[in-house]
């Protein structure tokens, strides 16, 4: 049920920083200084750059958060210790924009959930998750593209929208009855 559609009330965003987010964990298949070479032409704008690392392995996320900080001073904010699942999907209800650059399904609870909040996401366009979402007619961005330019609300909408039918509980039920009954 991770990877549903919930319905959040989101609270009035902080500040005016363009909060990012960078992968899901500190496992090195998130590529995070890949990402960060992309976000480094963007250091002197008024961004934010949020980083999941509570978990994978301690000595990657202890390089990354360096690294993070080396490059992008108090615009970085890594995430070293675990968060409750409501303090997390609050802290997503702030992000603007999410990274993924992963070469392999991976983070798709938090790529559903911030399509579902209408969050702008940047991906690989050569892993599966890219095909089944573009099948599924979600607008999401090639990672090879990255820009600040805000997501506009006809494409945040269609994309909730979609996100709600598809990864729905009723969905889900529904498929799992052609699995098991079929």
């Amino acid at each position: 049920p991770s990877n549903l559609y919930k319905d959040f009330i989101l609270p009035q965003k902080r500040g005016a920083a363009i909060n990012i987010l960078v992968g899901n964990s500190a496992d090195s298949t998130n590529n995070h200084a890949e990402i960060f070479d992309k976000l480094i032409a963007y250091q002197q704008e008024n961004i934010q750059i949020v980083c999941p690392l509570s978990y994978g392995p301690a000595d990657n996320a202890g390089r990354i958060a360096k690294l993070g900080k080396e490059l992008f001073g108090d615009k970085f904010e890594p995430l070293l210790d675990f968060m409750p699942f409501e303090n997390y999907l609050e802290l997503l209800g702030q992000i603007d924009i999410a990274v993924f650059a992963h070469k392999r399904q991976q983070g798709m609870g938090n790529i559903i959930t911030l399509l579902g909040l209408g969050k702008k996401v940047y991906m690989r366009t050569d892993v599966t998750p890219w095909a089944m979402l573009v099948d599924l007619g979600l607008k999401v961005f090639d990672v090879r593209n990255f820009d600040l330019v805000p997501l506009n609300n006809d494409v945040r909408k269609d994309n909730q929208l979609r996100i709600e039918s598809h990864f729905s509980e009723v969905a889900l039920t529904g498929q799992l009855s052609t699995i098991f009954e079929g």
